[in-house]
């Protein structure tokens, strides 16, 4: 069973370059597949409700480092764009039969780039099940149309092309290089100094020497 690899967004393996799965050759058909269908025309990711009527759902993590008091950041969910993405997010958050986010690690903080976390299996970035079908580690890409283009925004952290299952990303500054390879799907609305906390904790190549942990989890009314 294939696992996730460390620095995965920013380096993947040379068999996956050869395979195809993040060469030239599939970024220029992800495009062509995208023209045509204006709801997946790459967008700057944009924190405003496109339709006031429909509000998107916002989720929240409350996260605590090396056991101190919770800090909760508040995320704005993209159902919109991204509704299966989405969808598999907030499953995770409300302590779904098939996983949940709570009492899991953030196993990897990669100073000024991002913070990852949802490893809902092993903990360490090995691992992760999604929660949309019983018995389907992964669901497909669904489209790439928001983009990382500032701090803040949430995409998933997937192991290949179509392979995305729990572990998700936060970035800490635009990423335009993960556009058209990440699919991203919120962007934290509130909270986001809580970032500042994260960041400082000291770190061996990504690995937190502090345990940061998500304590709790859901849905706000």
């Amino acid at each position: 069973m294939a696992g996730f690899i460390r620095n995965q967004l920013l380096r993947p393996t040379i068999s996956s370059l050869r395979g195809g799965a993040r060469g030239w050759g599939w970024y220029h058909r992800a495009l062509k597949k995208l023209e045509g269908n204006s709801v997946e025309k790459s967008i700057k990711y944009d924190a405003a409700v496109p339709s006031p009527g429909v509000p998107r759902p916002r989720a929240y993590l409350d996260i605590s480092i090396a056991e101190s008091e919770l800090r909760r950041i508040v995320i704005e969910l993209a159902t919109d764009v991204v509704p299966n993405t989405a969808k598999n997010f907030i499953n995770l958050c409300t302590d779904s039969p098939l996983g949940s986010f709570k009492e899991t690690n953030i196993h990897n903080v990669t100073k000024g780039v991002y913070v990852v976390a949802g490893d809902i299996l092993n903990g360490n970035g090995t691992g992760g099940h999604a929660a949309l079908i019983e018995g389907e580690r992964f669901f497909p890409d669904e489209n790439f149309a928001l983009q990382f283009s500032e701090r803040g925004v949430v995409g998933m952290a997937n192991s290949g092309v179509d392979r995305n299952a729990s572990q998700f990303f936060i970035t800490l500054k635009p990423l335009p290089h993960l556009n058209g390879r990440n699919v991203a799907f919120g962007k934290i609305i509130e909270g986001l100094d809580n970032l500042k906390a994260l960041e400082s904790v000291y770190c061996i190549r990504g690995r937190p020497l502090s345990k940061i942990t998500i304590g709790g989890c859901g849905l706000l009314e």
